[in-house]
């Protein structure tokens, strides 16, 4: 989001977000997890890895191609309504 909004957008964003949404916490399990994938960029792999362990249903992302070895559907925010039938 940094690429795009300021400091004070980014929090209303990240508030409205969390009333609709969990936010999950990193786990060193995670870190672990995610050296061991077959993924490009490591933070895309601790993504993933968390994602997985939470049993999350999707990943929403720009960067779908980034996420094409995640075992979680990785989806855009456009794809997330179509996904959710909105």
């Amino acid at each position: 989001m940094r690429k795009e909004l300021d400091a004070e957008k980014i929090k209303k964003v990240l508030g409205y977000l969390s009333l609709i949404f969990s936010i999950s916490d990193l786990k060193s399990s995670d870190l672990i997890k995610a050296a061991s994938m077959d993924f490009k960029d490591y933070e895309d792999a601790i993504q993933s890895a968390c994602a997985l362990r939470i049993k999350a249903d999707y990943i929403v992302t720009r960067n779908l191609k980034d996420f094409t070895k995640s075992r979680v559907l990785a989806v855009n925010p456009p794809g997330l309504f179509k996904e959710l039938g909105l």
